[in-house]
């Protein structure tokens, strides 16, 4: 029976019936395998936070909207980060440079993966940080991460062990 990872793509649209994707997010997620088990990591959580925090800053006022859906998240459980998630994090983020950058051991290779050419196509990866450690941590457990962003094939392109579904 598989387990699943919430990426911050996929979980907003869930959580949030005015967003556009609610339905098609909703009727996907409502399609997993029934007995499994859901997980949010805790980078999901910090992101949401961070849209609530920025929102609250933007307009000078709480939105209740985007507080609700982060309370909603919270009632998920949480994948924390662990020794064992920052060693699938170093080996996933070194098998996506070897994958992807044309010089990985390079001095002036850019420290943030978002910065990252790909060599081939010469356009940037597209990937970030918080999406390698959701993968890092839904690989270490053997979890999908169930995710919108088509970006993430990338990913899972350098590491065929990293499952992910794309609603």
């Amino acid at each position: 029976m598989p387990g699943y990872v919430f990426d911050t793509s996929a979980l907003s649209p869930m959580l949030d019936s005015s967003h556009s994707r609610h339905g098609d997010v909703r009727a996907a997620v409502m399609d997993l395998e029934p007995e499994s088990t859901s997980f949010i990591s805790v980078i999901t959580l910090a992101e949401l936070g961070f849209g609530v925090r920025l929102a609250e800053t933007a307009s000078g006022s709480a939105s209740p909207r985007l507080q609700q859906a982060l309370t909603k998240a919270s009632t998920y459980a949480v994948l924390e980060l662990t020794g064992h998630t920052a060693v699938a994090y170093a080996d996933l983020k070194a098998t996506l440079a070897g994958a992807y950058l044309a010089k990985t051991l390079r001095s002036r290779r850019p420290r943030w993966v978002e910065d990252w050419v790909d060599r081939a196509t010469g356009q940037k990866l597209q990937v970030d940080e918080n999406d390698l450690w959701i993968c890092a941590q839904a690989k270490e457990r053997n979890l999908i991460v169930v995710t919108t962003d088509r970006h993430m094939n990338r990913i899972q392109d350098a590491d065929p062990g990293v499952r992910l579904l794309i609603l």
